[in-house]
């Protein structure tokens, strides 16, 4: 299952779908070719990337509407869910923290998804999904969330929720993963001691996820 299509199915249904970093504009697509929502907003902070977005979504007329703006920026109305992928989670974290909060949200953060697990849940929701996957040899996450008060261990906030209670494919795959890059510390002659002491720290952590 390709990313897109793992995120999409992330995504629930209503009135209002907001697309924020659209870039080609391919989960808008497919959101209106399913039904899922009535309107969705596309915004991107670059011009060119919303000009594919037009040209891609040419035929769904008054359905959609285009946004150049960075996050939320130019919006007139608060959407019922948002999608924010391919950033950073830092750069997520300060998309949310502005007045527009949907009620539900669907995030792939690039890095920082700790961050990003931390704001959620101090800023009034609820992470119903929080996962690691695999994809056309990438490892991603993904979070859907919505207004609601929640509570995280330490653990699944570094890690994911789901991740250490399913433990799914992708997410064994990252950490096998992990390890293979430690034990190489490990093995480096030229690494620092504080690197190896601090190598062997986290894959006493990674192994015991695994076991």
């Amino acid at each position: 299952m390709s990313r897109f299509e793992i995120l999409y199915n992330l995504i629930g249904s209503g009135e209002v779908f907001a697309d924020v970093g659209c870039d080609h504009g391919i989960i808008s697509k497919m959101v209106l070719d399913g039904g899922k929502y009535k309107k969705v907003i596309l915004s991107d902070i670059s011009a060119k990337s919303l000009e594919k977005a037009k040209s891609l979504l040419s035929s769904y007329g008054d359905r959609v509407e285009f946004i150049v703006s960075d996050g939320f920026c130019g919006y007139k109305t608060t959407p019922n869910c948002a999608i924010i992928a391919g950033m950073g989670g830092e750069e997520i974290i300060k998309i949310l923290s502005g007045d527009i909060l949907p009620s539900e949200l669907v995030l792939a953060p690039q890095k920082n998804t700790d961050k990003v697990r931390m704001h959620l849940l101090d800023n009034g929701y609820k992470i119903l999904k929080d996962f690691t996957f695999y994809s056309q040899g990438k490892f991603y996450d993904a979070i859907k969330a919505e207004k609601g008060k929640d509570f995280y261990e330490p653990k699944e906030i570094i890690f994911g929720r789901d991740n250490l209670k399913e433990k799914p494919e992708g997410f064994i795959k990252k950490i096998n993963y992990d390890i293979s890059v430690l034990t190489s510390v490990l093995d480096d002659e030229n690494a620092s001691k504080l690197s190896k002491e601090m190598a062997k720290l986290k894959l006493a952590i990674l192994k015991d996820i695994v076991k």
